[in-house]
């Protein structure tokens, strides 16, 4: 059966946001006069990130309504704008209570939630009853097909059962708090009809138990509801205060006067870490619901003083949780500043600022023991000190540690500062990410084509050299060293030093590509130890030529009277090697596999990138697992790439490679 509406007014209603055409669905079977609603959300893991990752397969919605026989059926889903509902005079058939909808389009919202959509509805026909079952398909939403009706013995009620295509994003169904998010939607019918039970995925929606104290109803001025509307009755302003286990929250929600949730206004929420929603009620827009959309330009005066009464509002409640939480950090000596307050500007506006975040860590801060709020109140302190541009992280996980792990991060504080405790973590975790990026760009077979030599590599691994050996951390170059090295090299080595600064071109000397050396320097009591690593070009295979290379200036640097008592360390590196031809020296019995020579004044290391990655992987596996920090390829070149800038191939270039 066709539906008699045009194609780009159908498209609007594939592009509700999901918890709007959920609960528009949740609606339909309250018009229904029904009294028990379940929602079944079905999801599925994709395997991605651990299992943790979950799409929305099938969506379904049933009732114990009144149904719709096939009379019904036809009416209903003939036109769009045309309702069954328009002749009932806003009350539901049998005026149980105030209808939601008259518009005839609630059925469309399927189309945003999935492919598929199928309504099994049984209805009182006659002296019996009878089944008819209504199919969609978003390749023809033009149209509906209609079974013929079918006696059957079961109860009235309709089943709406929704497939839905895998790539369809509906995140917003899948996360941990959708109950509460459609509660909040339905909350002031929920409120007003206590013989109303609707469920999701088996939990019952109850605004009360996420409500903290009353409602507050404010009468708006008659002036606000402009003079065109001739309504009688003021609209008026229902806001609701959430506790903590809402933890986003709808804005301001229009809704008629019977405080049915019509469309939450985008952009209204007020950006603070309290949570309330204010549902403006008037008969007004219950009569223009088509206009919904364009609400501020038709009625700026009312959403005006509507949005101005709830942002007060909310601003009034911030600061009396804020003074509560204080008083009782206060009273309970917990208070990390000194009772007085202190004359110097800085001094009161760390107190200040204090006060204003405690509201955010307010669930922390009022739970567990007096010595656990205390230790709290102090790391919320100690984390504004390090480092306050990453507060929002550190109230979300630093508070969320358990009163054990709190007790051991105090012990730590005994003895070292928090921001000593954060940089330990922060330089393994950038070295794993430096780490996976080297791996991407040497051996990803578009991306090595991208990454540099000369000014991006070897960059790179100089200020990185804790791969060759955490002793060299803390090197450095000696000028006097390079004159020497500079001296001993093959014709097709370059030192650091005489690299050109002009980026974007690797260096070449007549036609052939160069080989890239540095030095680094650790000076100790008894002399120095000295470090040499030539970075062969991706070309070359390591063999018997280039180790031979590296012995013959391993001898000549020894033995060089100009560099004193030194025990040096030389690395060969290269891509791959040739295993045939470096065999012998490779695997020696007294060995580490690569260290190719040791003799008393040198030793002579051999390897190929990802032999080196891997060993470097290696060292900080406890510290990985301990931290727990599991991160893709892709996000850790992206981090690198934001602390090391021009020395990491650019995304978009890397995305129009892969085109």
């Amino acid at each position: 059966m066709p539906l008699q509406t045009g194609r780009d007014q159908l498209d609007d209603y594939a592009k509700a946001r999901p918890l709007d055409a959920l609960a528009e669905l949740v609606w339909n079977a309250l018009d229904a006069e029904a009294t028990e609603i379940d929602v079944e959300i079905e999801s599925a893991s994709t395997g991605i990130g651990g299992g943790d990752l979950r799409i929305v397969r099938r969506i379904s919605v049933s009732d114990n309504g009144h149904g719709m026989d096939h009379e019904r059926a036809e009416s209903a889903f003939k036109s769009l704008g045309d309702s069954w509902k328009k002749s009932l005079n806003g009350r539901t058939v049998n005026d149980k209570r105030a209808l939601h909808g008259s518009q005839g389009k609630g059925r469309l919202y399927v189309y945003s939630l999935g492919y598929k959509a199928t309504w099994s509805s049984v209805a009182q026909h006659g002296e019996g009853r009878q089944r008819v079952t209504v199919m969609a398909d978003l390749a023809r939403m033009a149209g509906f097909s209609i079974s013929d009706p079918a006696p059957t013995s079961e109860p009235t009620g309709t089943l709406v059962s929704i497939l839905v295509e895998e790539q369809r994003n509906l995140s917003a169904l899948v996360r941990d708090d959708v109950a509460a998010q459609l509660t909040a939607r339905l909350a002031g019918h929920l409120l007003a009809n206590q013989d109303i039970t609707v469920t999701l995925n088996g939990a019952t929606l109850n605004p009360t138990v996420l409500m903290e104290g009353d409602p507050t109803e404010i009468v708006l001025t008659p002036e606000a509801a402009e003079a065109s509307a001739q309504q009688t009755q003021p609209p008026t302003l229902v806001i609701v205060d959430w506790n903590d286990e809402m933890r986003t929250a709808p804005g301001l929600v229009l809704c008629n006067e019977d405080r049915m949730a019509l469309i939450e206004l985008d952009k209204t929420a007020p950006q603070s870490p309290v949570r309330s929603t204010g549902y403006l009620c008037w008969a007004g827009f219950s009569q223009s619901r088509i206009d919904l959309a364009v609400a501020r330009m038709k009625y700026p005066e009312l959403i005006s003083e509507a949005t101005h009464q709830y942002t007060e509002h909310v601003k009034a409640r911030t600061g009396a949780v804020t003074a509560g939480i204080v008083d009782r950090l206060k009273n309970e000596q917990s208070y990390p500043f000194d009772q007085e307050v202190s004359t110097d500007p800085i001094q009161r506006t760390e107190r200040e600022m204090f006060d204003l975040v405690v509201v955010s860590a307010r669930r922390v801060l009022n739970a567990g023991s007096r010595q656990q709020r205390a230790m709290s109140a102090r790391l919320l302190k100690l984390a504004m000190e390090e480092r306050p541009e990453g507060l929002d992280k550190i109230l979300a996980e630093t508070l969320e540690l358990s009163a054990d792990d709190r007790d051991q991060l105090a012990e730590m504080l005994r003895y070292s500062s928090l921001g000593n405790i954060i940089n330990a973590a922060a330089e393994v975790t950038q070295r794993l990410d430096l780490i996976a990026t080297l791996r991407h760009f040497l051996y990803s077979t578009q991306a090595s084509q991208r990454f540099r030599e000369v000014d991006q590599l070897h960059p790179l691994v100089k200020d990185n050299l804790w791969l060759f050996g955490e002793d060299w951390r803390l090197s450095r170059s000696e000028s006097s060293l390079t004159t020497v090295l500079r001296d001993a090299l093959h014709e097709d080595a370059l030192v650091e030093a005489d690299l050109p600064s002009v980026q974007g071109a690797d260096v070449e000397r007549g036609n052939r590509r160069v080989d890239l050396v540095l030095q680094r320097t650790v000076r100790s009591p008894g002399g120095q130890d000295r470090l040499v690593v030539e970075l062969k070009r991706p070309s070359v295979k390591l063999g018997i030529k280039e180790l031979q290379q590296v012995q013959g200036y391993a001898r000549t640097l020894s033995k060089h009277p100009g560099v004193g008592q030194t025990k040096w360390t030389f690395w060969l590196v290269g891509s791959s090697w040739d295993a045939d031809e470096l065999e012998d020296q490779l695997n020696q019995r007294d060995r580490a596999v690569g260290h190719v020579a040791a003799a008393p004044t040198y030793d002579i290391w051999v390897t190929t990138w990802g032999k080196l990655l891997d060993e470097a992987q290696r060292r900080l596996d406890f510290y990985r697992e301990q931290l727990g920090y599991d991160i893709s390829q892709d996000a850790a070149v992206a981090k690198v790439r934001a602390r090391h800038g021009l020395l990491v191939p650019p995304a978009e270039q890397q995305q129009t490679d892969k085109k």
